[in-house]
């Protein structure tokens, strides 16, 4: 049975610098004064801008000079070690914090790094030592891949590019181009029926579902020939054989984005808000009778996608942090900052969400616990339990803990790749990173971590050299502290990303974020969302609160 970890000392917390830990220890205590501060509302929207502010200001403002671009653009070349107008306006690469280092290349005086596979020994779980979060559901993970999965979108046939649109654009329901939202929007100018998207009713259970991708035949449907094809569908489904692919094809649903049938919990997300769109969609069309089928869409766009933004702002962000202040989706807060700049992800945010320590080897999605790898694309699993108890499902279940030596086997290999990704990237040094968002270096492993087991197998793969730890194992080697869901250095870099990439988008802009854009019952339906429960409760009909959904759980003592 899985336990808590911190059964070990604490990580020496000296090299974070003084003001840091001053700042971390205010706002991670003192609950009474911080429900004081949340009462008062011009202090707590004064609160709610400085700490949002604080937090972006940790590293530079974009845009990057430094980017992954390879030399003319060619994928067959090396990257550019200089900056150039190309490099500054291919939106198709990814940008970075810092430049190409040179960590682990020839003539590197810390010498070469340790070979790939010798890592495994750092993210593999030892038998029976499996060790729980201490307060996240599986909601959170899920909802972080489903999330992230819109918008880090790392090119297979070469990791140092991207398709992304490099916004919170939503394109795990609509897509990325129009083409896609065409294919799953209904297109009714019938009165009761306009601007909504494509679904399915299942006759014995009258859950409302995405229509399925695949016709009996086992071909894709003519409907959805311009989506993109689910990524890696195919080659998993010749991995499993015809029999075990003949079970999964039917379950899977026509979103126009590519990851969304990845799990039952990315596909269960993915329907709540397409519920959401058709609920807004017809709230809109009821309000505004003379409108069309595409204002309405449109319009019912807006709404969900700014409805994203504050759950992953007022639920996400918070539940992430171990601040008892409670952060709002307030975009006035950016809009005369130095850092309100156009989106651009850098590839070390692709890299740090890689949480894959998260989840579990099995998940509680029927009467027997189901194996992970066997919830790969089969939405059976939630079809079976219905939209409201899978997520009561995953509210319920609690997540592993972020960390090393907790990663699942099953996704050993998806670790090792992403070391091998920042490798390929050239990325410089964990301690390199912690320096660019305002850390102080550390000196000795004790100072990254207090787990005796990690710091011996960190000592023995980097010679004893803490300039050596990368990038991506330096972020997991980390310790959670209490009340957090992730390690500090992922935090400081979640925060400093994502404020500035939700906060900066083109819907929440001065002369955009109004009703004028939304609708009065945009507006309305906005200003009162702050919780996926919510969005859940209000698409459910006659079972509003039967379900209780949280990404929160009870601190596991």
């Amino acid at each position: 049975m899985p336990t808590k970890l911190r059964n070990h000392p604490p990580r020496d917390e000296s090299a974070d610098g003084l003001e840091n830990r001053f700042e971390a220890h205010v706002l991670s205590n003192y609950p009474a004064l911080w429900r004081f501060v949340m009462s008062i509302e011009p202090l707590r929207r004064f609160a709610n801008r400085t700490i949002i502010d604080l937090a972006v200001r940790r590293a530079r403002f974009r845009p990057s000079p430094y980017g992954s671009m390879a030399v003319h653009g060619d994928t067959a070349n090396g990257m550019a070690d200089y900056t150039s107008w190309e490099l500054m306006m291919d939106r198709t690469w990814f940008k970075r914090h810092l430049p190409p280092g040179t960590l682990g290349q020839e003539g590197d005086k810390r010498g070469p790094l340790p070979p790939l596979e010798a890592l495994e020994a750092l993210f593999r779980t030892p038998p029976g030592e499996e060790t729980l979060s201490e307060n996240s559901s599986l909601l959170f993970p899920s909802f972080a891949q489903w999330f992230t999965d819109g918008f880090l979108m790392t090119d297979p046939s070469d990791v140092r590019k991207t398709h992304t649109s490099h916004h919170i654009d939503f394109n795990p329901l609509y897509g990325l181009s129009r083409a896609e939202s065409d294919a799953i929007r209904a297109k009714s100018e019938e009165k009761g029926h306009k601007g909504r998207l494509k679904t399915e009713t299942d006759p014995d259970t009258g859950e409302v579902w995405a229509p399925r991708y695949f016709g009996p035949d086992g071909e894709v449907k003519p409907e959805f020939k311009a989506l993109r094809p689910p990524l890696r569908l195919t080659e998993y489904l010749n991995l499993v054989g015809s029999e075990r692919a003949a079970e999964i094809k039917p379950t899977i649903f026509a979103f126009a984005g590519e990851r969304a049938n990845t799990s039952p919990y990315t596909a269960m997300l993915n329907i709540l808000f397409l519920r959401e769109h058709n609920r807004l969609a017809g709230l809109i069309e009821e309000a505004n009778p003379d409108w069309d089928d595409e204002r309405v869409f449109q319009t019912a766009r807006n709404v969900n996608i700014c409805l994203l933004i504050k759950i992953v702002v007022e639920e996400y962000i918070n539940h992430i942090s171990p601040y008892h202040f409670q952060l709002t989706a307030d975009p006035s807060a950016c809009w005369n900052k130095p850092w309100n700049k156009p989106n651009w992800i850098p590839i070390e945010f692709n890299l740090l969400y890689r949480w894959h320590s998260l989840t579990p080897d099995y998940f509680d999605l029927a009467d027997t616990p189901v194996p992970s790898d066997r919830l790969l694309f089969d939405n059976s699993h939630l079809t079976k339990l219905g939209l409201g108890q899978a997520m009561q499902r995953a509210s319920t279940q609690r997540a592993w803990n972020m960390g090393l030596l907790n990663t699942a086997g099953f996704l050993i290999p998806v670790e090792l790749a992403s070391v091998a990704q920042g490798r390929a990237h050239r990325l410089a040094s964990y301690n390199d990173y912690r320096a660019a968002v305002g850390y102080g270096r550390v000196r000795r492993f004790e100072q990254i971590t207090g787990h005796p087991e990690r710091i011996r197998l960190l000592k023995e793969l980097y010679d004893g050299d803490v300039d050596k730890v990368e990038f991506f194992v330096g972020l997991f080697a980390e310790d959670v502290a209490p009340r957090a869901a992730v390690p500090p250095l992922i935090g400081r870099m979640v925060a400093l990303d994502a404020f500035s990439q939700a906060l900066t988008n083109p819907l929440l802009s001065e002369h955009a974020f109004n009703p004028r854009t939304f609708s009065k019952v945009g507006w309305r339906e906005i200003r009162k969302t702050t919780r996926l429960q919510q969005i859940l409760d209000r698409n459910l009909g006659g079972d509003t609160g039967r379900y209780a959904i949280t990404m929160t759980l009870p601190t596991l003592t």
